[in-house]
């Protein structure tokens, strides 16, 4: 694919937090960034939530440990 195709193709993001110079609509390049940056700081992103539950707004940190307890909180509306 050439560069000038991926910097104007459109990518699917459901991360709410736009104004995040990670998110897809700021740079145009995919969640690579995104991830490389959870990955770096050992959390999830926050589509990782998303698929869970709609309401994210207690989620007050990212952490693996913070996901599992978000999941075992929330499985039975994602199900």
């Amino acid at each position: 694919m050439s560069e000038t195709k991926k910097s104007t193709e459109k990518h699917f993001c459901n991360c709410p937090v736009t104004n995040c110079p990670h998110h897809p609509s700021v740079h145009g390049n995919g969640c690579d960034s995104c991830i490389k940056k959870n990955l770096q700081q050992s959390e999830i992103p926050t589509c990782f939530y998303l698929m869970i539950s709609d309401d994210v707004s207690d989620v007050k940190e990212y952490t693996l440990e913070s996901f599992v307890n978000f999941y075992l909180k929330n499985k039975k509306q994602s199900e």
